[in-house]
């Protein structure tokens, strides 16, 4: 599994940096989709086993999240940051985190730089790569809450916006769904399965996740719910605890939270406890995704073939690179100059097609398609100046317009008008 996450994650940093689209490029990922306060940061955190997201009233994520958390084994890397946890983001270049409150921060500044301080949003990803002894290697991409009411200086239509941010990500088919909903709301109330529904109507790319399990009332109903058989996902649904806000606030440890999880699950759902937990949803998450990876990576190859062969022609046309930036720029700026000074003086040429005068004119007793072939190959290439292009107007068009209007007797008329005012 590193193996091939490895590859993925080595693939979404190079396409970032150099500004690849998404619309070029579907990447298998895991997107993480949700309405605000459904405890998503939670989830998030529990699987990392870290405290590193920002928190807060309205919309905290308002940036595409691109979580890399990658398992720590070798001893030399461990060594080298002197700690078993350590983060590092893309814009930062080899910049190492090691405090996880320095993380926070920098993603509520780098979100600022970007979008302001509590305003819009913005479809630019933020990678972060978390490395840890603790937790397996698993990618996550979290997306801004889905909500309903703008807050501060954000746009009226800031819901409209973060639900076309969110579209544009898990309408892809290469994109896995994982679809959070809070256990003290009507399931079928959930913004985010009903989206999900939207673009993956089979279910066959969503899985579902029901926070706040322990605000649930334990009845038939919530047994339901979390067996699965009130929503259609192929790829499971599972619950989960969220810390509360005073576990939060005394930053409760996480694994501390993942014990009492599991209590909690083999005392109220005991039949159901084996299927439950960040535990068991971090397994099935890590199992998803290679086996999505699998079947995306063939595709995936030929299509970066494609792509590389068209920008191999692109860079083929674009000649060698200078090895001199100086010379480079002079020869730029030498080309735009006599570029534009052949234009001004009709010098610039270029290539059309024009009727061919000496080409025969079609049969009149042929076929409509004989005609056509004919009229096809009676086009001549030919190399015409933009100065002579202006000039054939004036020569040609103006004074075959001027030789129609009937000048003496205008002149005439003239001459009454100036005899009549004298």
């Amino acid at each position: 599994m590193d193996r091939f996450l490895a590859t993925l994650n080595k693939l979404q940093d190079v396409f970032t940096t150099a500004g690849v689209s998404s619309k070029e490029i579907d990447l298998p990922q895991i997107v993480v989709v949700g309405a605000q306060s459904t405890g998503k940061s939670s989830v998030l955190e529990n699987i990392a086993k870290q405290n590193f997201l920002p928190r807060g009233m309205g919309i905290v994520t308002r940036r595409p999240l691109v979580l890399q958390m990658i398992q720590a084994t070798k001893e030399k890397e461990i060594r080298s940051v002197c700690c078993d946890t350590w983060a590092q983001f893309l814009h930062k270049g080899d910049q190492v985190f090691t405090d996880m409150d320095a993380i926070q921060k920098e993603i509520i500044d780098d979100t600022n730089r970007k979008c302001g301080v509590n305003k819009g949003i913005s479809d630019d990803p933020i990678h972060l790569k978390l490395y840890s002894t603790k937790i397996p290697s698993l990618t996550l991409v979290d997306l801004p809450g889905l909500t309903k009411i703008p807050v501060g200086e954000q746009p009226r239509d800031i819901d409209q916006r973060i639900e076309r941010l969110v579209r544009s990500y898990i309408v892809k088919e290469n994109s896995i769904i994982l679809a959070v909903s809070a256990g003290n709301v009507d399931i079928a109330n959930s913004d985010a399965l009903k989206l999900a529904k939207e673009v993956d109507p089979s279910g066959s790319r969503t899985i579902a996740v029901i926070t706040k399990c322990d605000l649930m009332e334990n009845t038939d109903e919530s047994s339901a719910v979390l067996s699965g058989t009130s929503v259609d996902v192929k790829l499971g649904l599972i619950g989960v605890i969220n810390r509360n806000n005073k576990q939060l606030a005394e930053r409760t440890p996480i694994e501390k939270i993942l014990a009492l999880e599991e209590d909690f699950f083999l005392a109220n759902y005991p039949g159901l406890a084996d299927r439950m937990g960040t535990e068991y949803l971090t397994s099935q998450l890590c199992d998803i995704l290679i086996n999505h990876l699998k079947r995306c990576l063939p595709m995936l190859a030929d299509k970066i073939s494609q792509l590389q062969a068209h920008h191999r022609e692109v860079l083929k046309d674009v000649g060698e690179e200078p090895t001199d930036p100086n010379q480079a720029m002079i020869m730029l700026l030498s080309h735009f100059t006599d570029s534009l000074s052949k234009s001004i003086d009709g010098k610039y040429t270029y290539t059309v097609l024009r009727p061919d005068p000496k080409a025969s004119s079609p049969s009149k007793t042929g076929s409509k398609s004989r005609q056509k072939t004919e009229n096809e190959v009676a086009m001549i290439e030919e190399t015409t100046s933009a100065g002579a292009e202006l000039f054939n107007v004036f020569q040609e068009e103006c004074t075959n317009k001027l030789s129609m209007i009937p000048a003496d007797r205008n002149l005439k008329n003239l001459k009454k008008v100036i005899r009549g005012t004298s």
